[in-house]
């Protein structure tokens, strides 16, 4: 009994037409000559009476002109023709599919039969046109990302983890004069005084994989060094892994300049001072020691007033008041000593 289901299954009617492929034979002008049951159902109409249709007619518009145009004269020129991609009229509505087929000459060399597969790639040719869609919005957003990169007001350049330049910028190009990268560790670039600067700040951001920033001369194609802040930050995977670095750098010159002439009259402006200052030293101690003496002058005259009211005879309570102010006026001659002292500027402390 299984010999006899299986001895079914294997005979070449069943084979023809339950075959996963649709297979076809045809006339060179296309009359249907034989069909089996997959293609007919694909297109819809009963295989029992195909003969009378026109391979061709089961195609599109579209691939029945690259049909006559191509094909027909590939199976003419040659006898095998391989994965031709061509659309057919469905009962579900159009599906794309692959066409391989071999013509058959006679004696005389005439053309007389093709025989053909067709095999159905609807799934795959969907997700071709998703790969295709993906792959065109993937370079339609590298197209803006290149946009962007070049058209920023500052220079931009990427490096590995390691710190090797990998892309720069049009502004980059523009101020190095420069076609392509040929520094990969960017150090030419840089004033020859600042690269120990550079080199250190960028090891230190490199070894903790911490943002990098820092004032740095750049030395360009007009040979002159301008002052840049250049800034860095990684870029890391899901699992925090750095695996590059952006960097940008903005054009700080001008107002670095600013702030060294302002820093640098600023100095100016302190050591003229100091130097008037030691310069009337002498006529600052002499103004003091004058002003001193013209206030102690009258100061002088009221202790003698009072000495000489405190040899009177008095009573009690008026000798009592001359002491009291006797106290006040020589605190008052101590204080003025002491200012004396103190106001008299010490230029060489």
């Amino acid at each position: 009994m299984k010999n006899k289901a299986m001895n079914r299954y294997l005979k070449k009617d069943f084979l023809y037409d339950e075959l996963l492929c649709g297979f076809v034979s045809f006339s060179p002008d296309g009359q249907i000559l034989s069909i089996n049951k997959t293609m007919a159902s694909w297109v819809g109409i009963d295989f029992q009476e195909v003969q009378v249709l026109n391979f061709k007619s089961l195609m599109t518009k579209s691939s029945m002109l690259y049909y006559n145009m191509v094909v027909d004269p590939l199976l003419n020129l040659k006898s095998v023709v391989s994965e031709i991609s061509l659309k057919f009229s469905g009962s579900e509505g159009s599906f794309d599919a692959l066409l391989n087929a071999e013509s058959y000459k006679n004696e005389q060399g005439k053309l007389i039969l093709i025989n053909a597969t067709v095999q159905k790639i609807t799934d795959r040719k969907r997700y071709e046109n998703e790969i295709l869609r993906e792959k065109r919005h993937a370079e339609e957003e590298k197209r803006k990302y290149e946009f962007l990169f070049n058209s920023a007001p500052n220079q931009i350049w990427t490096t590995d983890a390691e710190g090797k330049i990998l892309t720069v910028n049009e502004r980059v190009k523009d101020y190095f004069g420069i076609t392509e990268v040929t520094d990969v560790y960017g150090l030419s670039g840089i004033f020859r005084e600042d690269r120990q600067k550079y080199q250190t700040l960028w090891r230190y951001s490199l070894a903790n994989g911490t943002a990098f920033q820092g004032e740095i001369r750049l030395q360009g194609i007009a040979n002159i060094p301008e002052w840049f802040m250049i800034t860095a930050e990684p870029y890391s995977d899901k699992d925090g892994k750095i695996e590059m670095w952006f960097f940008s750098s903005t054009n700080i010159n001008k107002q670095k300049m600013l702030q060294i002439a302002s820093q640098t009259e600023q100095k100016i402006s302190l050591s003229n001072a100091y130097k008037t200052l030691a310069d009337n030293q002498e006529r600052f101690v002499s103004i003091a020691m004058n002003q001193s003496h013209m206030i102690r002058k009258p100061l002088a005259n009221i202790l003698g007033l009072v000495q000489l009211l405190s040899d009177e005879d008095a009573s009690p309570e008026f000798k009592n008041l001359l002491n009291m102010l006797l106290v006040s006026v020589e605190e008052l001659d101590t204080m003025i000593k002491q200012a004396n002292k103190t106001n008299i500027p010490d230029l060489n402390a």
